[in-house]
């Protein structure tokens, strides 16, 4: 068994289960003699709540998760044509998709007990992953550990205009500062309604962070004291076979 082996087999368990299989997970790479990979496999860390649920649709509700990212693949695409000029209609289609597959998964989440706070932290962090290559990756092997979070801001709204193929030559300079103007207007349009995502986003963290900070260090406590006693029923194991 390999890290990644029991990484993945780990975060599949349920919440409850989380500390005990990674004791058993850690005492059976150590009692093949991979000490190292044992030491790696201790040291990963437990999902919150929402993580966990996150986890959970990655891997139990693989067909919405990718109609999510499909989804979301396509919005950026249209996004692009948008500030490129084309038309919005593709753009609408692709936020139709993302909602409806958001509704489907947002089911999916309350079925597994997610409500309230855990709820919204789903939701915000599905919305950010299906944009984000680092999101969609962990969405796919299901090894979130808190929330995800992606602010996107002026610099990636105007990548997604970043291959825009050069304006027709015209003789009216009119003609061309309109379009500019038109251009510039749809893009600070389309930033302002992606950063207020984003702030919401923002605001539901700054206020459960305080909170999260002080349930992680109670909990890396508690885990502490846990590989303290694996660490005793060890010897004790150890001592017994002598």
């Amino acid at each position: 068994m390999t890290v990644d082996e029991a990484a993945d087999r780990l975060y599949g368990v349920e919440l409850d289960e989380f500390t005990a299989e990674r004791t058993r997970l850690a005492k059976e790479l150590r009692s093949a003699g991979a000490r190292e990979d044992a030491d790696a496999v201790a040291k990963l860390r437990k999902p919150t709540a929402a993580a966990w649920v996150l986890n959970q649709l990655g891997r139990r509700h693989r067909r919405e998760v990718d109609l999510l990212l499909d989804a979301g693949h396509r919005l950026r695409e249209a996004q692009g044509g948008v500030l490129r000029g084309a038309e919005r209609e593709s753009f609408e289609r692709a936020r139709k998709q993302e909602v409806d597959a958001l509704r489907r998964l947002l089911r999916e989440a309350e079925a597994l007990g997610a409500s309230g706070q855990a709820l919204a932290q789903v939701e915000n962090s599905l919305r950010a992953a299906a944009v984000s290559e680092e999101g969609r990756t962990l969405l796919a092997l299901g090894r979130f550990v808190r929330p995800f979070e992606q602010t996107l801001g002026f610099d990636a709204v105007a990548a997604l205009a970043g291959d825009a193929p050069p304006a027709p030559r015209t003789d009216s300079k009119a003609e061309a500062r309109k379009r500019a103007q038109e251009a510039l207007r749809e893009a600070r349009r389309l930033l302002r309604e992606v950063e207020g995502e984003a702030r919401a986003a923002a605001r539901e963290v700054d206020r459960l962070r305080t909170d999260l900070d002080r349930a992680e260090t109670a909990a890396a406590e508690a885990e502490a004291r846990v590989d303290a006693a694996q660490r005793e029923v060890d010897r004790a194991e150890r001592a017994l076979e002598r």
